[in-house]
């Protein structure tokens, strides 16, 4: 079987990880604030570091679809002729997702579909796989797959902020190089399609139906129509109903904003009965699933239209990402993606990099390259930090924030500056709400790093 080599690969990943923490490997506990401003369910994006972990038994969501649960969950559909699998979860969680779905049924998995190339729905690919498995993608998976293993150093430095409990520490030798391959599997699939796929398995209809601007452009559904049940992957984000992360600031594509409308009125048009997510339970009820569908669709629409407008009376982008908020009646929760983020993806997916502000955005010459003799002329880094910390008290710590990053350009471990910009940062983790992941964590990171810049400790 080709799941056999798992167990092995991981336990080179474990030893490495292990070398490259040292002795220090335990995890650091997470906020217990971040699980606030929770969704329709009352879930959170947090909750998904232990989801599935005491779960016994795969659930059952209607006779013959199994569902289990994991960081991300697998899938799986019985029918007579053998079984068809919807997601793999991660590389590491996958053979206890297989081991529950088998016990529900160990026919033959014919098929398996993926819904986007993130590894916590692509990463159990080969513990799943058959001989003679036909795995299908959208045709925009491979490319995806093969962008995220190249950066996988990038990208897991940046993870490392947000996910800090998740991530592992990998050094830059051979072994992190091992690590990053198993942390990183990629594999082929046998069937790619470009709008929509159907086939039948034992009397059961499926239709795969490619779904760009959620999770990026790879990302497809899978309708069983007899059933009326969509499998939606990460196409709702981890939470049902909330605002999409129409770009995640641990750098990926822009997701665009018309292109998910246009998702999302062909789910609409689908009207099902059941959401399958790969994250959290399924969803019940064609009525609560059309009103919320349309309300992630409006209020994606209303913004669009807010920025749209804005541009075209010239104003600023810094404008815009404050004033544009979604009204009462289109409200969703923030735990995920935000409104002020999606302002600024669906300004910059339109216009590209260049804000014609000024002409040094067309060389390769920083801001921060003439900010020491900004300070100096200022008076030095003392009253630069004097006038950050001038700007916390007002209860303006982004200006605080723009300050002390010049003082500290100036003079990297000017105390002041630090201590300045440690009140600013915590200003902002009280505004925050602890509601959105990737803020939460990003600033408790800035927050750890100053702290030990200052000598202090940065739990």
């Amino acid at each position: 079987m080709r799941h056999a080599m798992r167990p092995a690969v991981f336990a080179v990943l474990a030893l490495v990880v292990l070398q490259g923490c040292g002795a220090d490997v335990e995890h650091r506990a997470a906020p217990d604030a971040a699980s606030k401003d929770p969704g329709r369910d009352g879930h959170a994006t947090r909750d998904l570091q232990t989801w599935g972990r005491d779960q016994a038994e795969a659930v059952q969501i209607l006779p013959g679809i199994h569902q289990a649960w994991g960081v991300g969950n697998a899938q799986m559909v019985v029918t007579s002729a053998g079984n068809v699998v919807i997601d793999t979860g991660l590389p590491d969680q996958a053979e206890a997702l297989r081991e529950r779905l088998r016990r529900v049924s160990d026919a033959p998995v014919r098929a398996i579909v993926l819904t986007h190339a993130h590894m916590d729905h692509v990463g159990g690919t080969d513990v799943f796989r058959e001989d003679g498995t036909e795995v299908i993608a959208h045709r925009e998976l491979p490319r995806v797959q093969r962008t995220l293993k190249e950066l996988a150093p990038f990208f897991l430095r940046r993870n490392k902020a947000l996910y800090p409990e998740e991530v592992p520490d990998i050094p830059d030798n051979l072994l992190g190089r091992l690590a990053l391959g198993a942390l990183y599997p990629t594999f082929e699939p046998t069937l790619l399609f470009d709008d929509r796929h159907a086939f039948e398995l034992g009397g059961v209809r499926f239709e795969v139906i490619h779904t760009p601007g959620a999770e990026g452009r790879d990302n497809v559904c899978v309708w069983l129509p007899g059933r009326r049940v969509l499998f939606s992957g990460d196409f709702f984000g981890p939470i049902f109903p909330m605002w999409p992360n129409l770009y995640t600031i641990r750098g990926e594509p822009i997701r665009e904003a018309l292109p998910y409308v246009d998702s999302l009125n062909t789910v609409l048009a689908l009207r099902p009965d059941v959401i399958v997510p790969s994250h959290f339970e399924a969803i019940h009820g064609a009525e609560r699933i059309a009103a919320d569908v349309t309300r992630i669709r409006d209020a994606v629409l209303y913004v669009h239209e807010a920025v749209v407008d804005g541009m075209n009376r010239g104003d600023s982008l810094e404008t815009l990402m404050a004033g544009i908020r979604l009204p009462d009646r289109l409200a969703l929760t923030e735990a995920h993606g935000k409104v002020a983020w999606g302002v600024r993806a669906i300004w910059e997916s339109a216009t590209g990099w260049f804000r014609y502000d000024s002409a040094t955005e067309l060389y390769a010459v920083p801001a921060s390259s003439v900010h020491p003799e900004i300070v100096a002329m200022a008076g030095g880094a003392d009253a630069v930090a004097r006038r950050a910390a001038g700007r916390v008290e007002a209860g303006e710590p982004e200006q605080a924030l723009h300050l002390v990053e010049m003082a500290l350009v100036a003079e990297p471990n000017h105390r002041a500056s630090l201590e300045a910009k440690l009140a600013a940062l915590r200003q902002l983790q009280e505004r925050s709400g602890d509601v959105n992941h990737s803020e939460v964590f990003w600033l408790r990171h800035a927050v750890e790093q100053t702290r030990a810049r200052l000598g202090g400790p940065s739990g």
